[in-house]
């Protein structure tokens, strides 16, 4: 091998690995999905009690039970002030029959619904503040035959970020 050859190739190797450096930055980051800390929202009732939707379920009746309750969310999203973010509000899975949860909001984030065990896009935009502060007004549904012990729901809340 006489040294123009080496040369040339040694060259190309560098033009290679060169091009590959500036390239690497155009690369998209994988997007991450992180739990929000929502430790400054309040219930507005800690025990909800579920009432039929119909006073007497018979034979082939609806036997749906439904509860209402008021939620003030705080959602700490101090790290990602000023970043455009993905906010998604989850209800973990149910035992039994699925529950169902609709909302109200006052705006800052979207109404909405879900069932247990998915999740939905309440907020979509750069994060305004260090917390997010909303009302919810939270109705949930679901089979009242399957209800046969009290059962805690877990909601919680999400960020994916691009």
């Amino acid at each position: 091998m006489n040294a123009p050859n080496v040369c040339r190739r040694a060259l190309t190797l560098f033009v290679l690995i060169s091009l590959v450096l500036l390239a690497w930055p155009a690369v998209p980051a994988q997007a991450a999905t992180i739990r929000v800390d929502d430790s400054g929202s309040v219930v507005s009732q800690g025990v909800v009690p579920m009432r039929w939707k119909q006073l007497v379920p018979g034979r082939g009746a609806d036997h749906t039970v439904e509860a209402s309750l008021r939620v003030a969310l705080r959602l700490n999203l101090a790290r990602w002030v000023n970043q455009p973010v993905r906010v998604y509000m989850a209800l973990a899975p149910a035992a039994g029959e699925p529950i169902y949860a609709s909302w109200r909001t006052q705006g800052r984030l979207l109404p909405g619904s879900l069932r247990s065990g998915t999740r939905v896009l309440v907020f979509d935009g750069v994060t305004p503040s260090p917390s997010l502060e909303e009302t919810l007004d939270l109705s949930l549904k679901t089979d009242g035959r399957a209800l046969v012990y009290p059962q805690s729901l877990q909601f919680y809340f999400e960020v994916d970020t691009p």
